[in-house]
């Protein structure tokens, strides 16, 4: 499955080598799988533009919103343990999370950089736009919002019960781990 758009990919391929994009979000709830597949991809030496190139959503856990949330805790400790600097590792994130990897460096590694960090990249087209002989119509619309929780989280449980106990998911578009 495509995740970024052509362009982004072309930019990150004209500037780095890697052996594939990791998306966090499938090590979530299971870092023991990271951990297998950065195994596998670590080398002895790497080329300096040689990059493992992770993917993070705005899908953290966060104890505290000025601390990093813990998929970006335990990815820091993960390289730390299988001694894969820094310098290698990017992520690409909706946000700005500088601060957030040095944070993560300074308390989990001893590595001298924290991860590099692009955002936006993941905010780029990944389809199409859409044809000019489409049009949206606001008339076309019934529902006041859209909810959608395929992924089991504490938060999103929370807020569909909310939903449901207050008679408002009728109000709109709601789906809960593969339920409708």
């Amino acid at each position: 499955m495509t995740i970024l758009s052509k362009e982004a990919e072309e930019i990150l391929k004209k500037y780095f080598i890697y052996d594939e994009l990791i998306d966090l979000l499938d090590y979530d709830l299971d870092m023991y799988k990271l951990q297998d597949k950065l195994n596998q991809l670590k080398k002895d030496s790497y080329p300096p533009n040689y990059r493992f190139i992770f993917l993070l959503y705005d899908t953290e856990y966060y104890l505290d919103h000025r601390l990093p949330g813990f998929t970006v805790l335990n990815l820091q400790r993960l390289l730390s343990s299988l001694d894969i600097p820094n310098y290698f590792c990017l992520i690409l994130s909706q946000q700005d999370i500088t601060d957030k990897l040095k944070y993560a460096q300074e308390t989990q590694s001893n590595d001298t950089v924290p991860i590099a960090n692009i955002t936006n990249m993941l905010n780029w087209p990944i389809y199409h736009p859409l044809d000019d002989d489409k049009t949206l119509s606001n008339d076309l619309i019934s529902k006041k919002f859209i909810t959608l929780n395929r992924i089991t989280r504490f938060h999103r449980r929370v807020l569909v019960s909310l939903l449901l106990k207050r008679n408002l998911a009728d109000d709109g578009m709601v789906s809960y781990n593969n339920a409708e």
